[in-house]
């Protein structure tokens, strides 16, 4: 059989690529990009599961979740698995751009390695936020309603942009569907297509390694194959385990089916939307652009081009005083406001006041036609003549 494939696939040329040693001193922390990209597999089998059971329509979306929570057999568990999966993703792949920039990995030659793993964080995210509507409850409907309103403010193609995501005037049927479309086929190819390229990128130019690493001990470590590949499914494991636990003993929550009238709703976004949240909070009028598009976008442009702008010599980050101060301020904003809008208090319905016991009830119509009988019935009003007595008649 090994004879069979070698003599069709070039087997030996990729198994010598990948049993090449990588650097030294490799620890957990280069496990992460290899954590992130189980998880987006993790996260299209089981998305492939549910779909065989859900309806994007607002008649169907509720009860077919509902149905899988309750029915299908395994249904509440994978869906478990695939809501958890999805905030560990976006946890991993944050802590994975992390390291990157600790050991500065960023730096010349692997700036478009760099690029194309931002643009994937923007992707999880899109899946994040795309997925958050398909239940079709209350929290799902208002959330994205706001999501929705929030891009619609953005300069010159706001409005534009929100239009194609709602479809129409409001978030309905049509918002359904395109959320659905996105969030199966199109941001899962586009997934796909940049883990390809990323990969690419790692492998052409090899592991990063530790900036304290000689020249000699770049390829003087242990192989990938079976080594590396050893420690990463170790890893996998260990992180399944732990989602599997979280969908055992968490159940993900669904509130009522959406009421599009219900004005009282307090949404509240996921939490890894959390802090752009409660960032809006501190920009009011005409500063709310602040907070809507001007500092989300400034941020995110900064990210991707982090490379070309920090071209300095190749260090740790407490060697790097202006990074360091930058990336920790970042870090503790986006903790902070995190834990600030999970904290917040939800809105109080507004409750109409009672009238109180003193004042006069009005009477019902039957009441009120009851009483107008009796008072017809039980006359005893005297005419004048009547009033008058006896001597002064005569």
């Amino acid at each position: 059989m090994k004879q069979f494939l070698n003599d069709r696939l070039p087997f030996d040329g990729v198994m010598a690529h990948l049993r090449k040693p990588l650097p030294k001193h490799i620890n957990l922390l280069f496990s992460l990009g290899s954590l992130a990209m189980f998880l987006l597999l993790l996260q299209a089998a089981t998305g492939a599961f549910l779909a065989l059971s859900y309806t994007p329509s607002p008649d169907h979306a509720y009860n077919a979740v509902k149905y899988i929570s309750e029915e299908v057999p395994f249904g509440k568990f994978v869906r478990g698995l695939h809501h958890w999966g999805a905030s560990a993703m976006v946890i991993i792949v944050f802590l994975h751009l992390l390291r990157v920039v600790l050991y500065g990995s960023y730096k010349a030659p692997r700036e478009l390695t760099w690029v194309f793993g931002v643009l994937l964080l923007l992707v999880t995210l899109g899946f994040g936020f795309t997925g958050y509507l398909l239940p079709w409850d209350e929290k799902a409907y208002w959330a994205t309603k706001v999501g929705v309103e929030i891009s619609g403010k953005a300069p010159i193609l706001g409005e534009w942009v929100a239009k194609i995501l709602r479809g129409g005037a409001e978030v309905g049927a049509v918002t359904l569907s395109r959320f659905y479309a996105l969030h199966t086929i199109w941001l899962p190819w586009m997934a796909f297509a940049l883990v390809g390229i990323h990969l690419f990128f790692v492998r052409y130019y090899g592991s990063s390694g530790k900036p304290n690493n000689t020249a000699e001990e770049m390829h003087s470590g242990k192989p990938f194959f079976p080594d590396q590949v050893f420690e990463d499914v170790v890893g996998m494991l260990i992180l399944f385990v732990v989602l599997a636990c979280a969908a055992l003993f968490a159940p993900v929550p669904l509130e009522d089916v959406a009421d599009p009238t219900n004005a009282d709703y307090d949404p509240r976004p996921e939490w890894y939307f959390l802090f752009l949240f409660q960032l809006l909070k501190y920009f009011k009028g005409p500063f709310e652009i602040l907070g809507t598009f001007v500092i989300p976008t400034v941020g995110m442009l900064l990210l991707l081009f982090l490379p070309f702008l920090d071209r300095g010599e190749r260090k740790v980050l407490w060697k790097r005083p202006i990074a360091m101060t930058v990336t920790s301020l970042c870090v503790v904003a986006i903790v902070g406001l995190t834990i600030l809008g999970a904290a917040s208090p939800k809105r109080e319905t507004q409750e109409v006041e009672q009238p109180s016991q003193e004042v006069q009830q009005i009477p019902s119509p039957e009441e009120t036609d009851t009483s107008e009988e009796e008072e017809d019935v039980f006359d005893f009003e005297l005419t004048e003549d009547e009033l008058k007595l006896p001597d002064e008649e005569e």
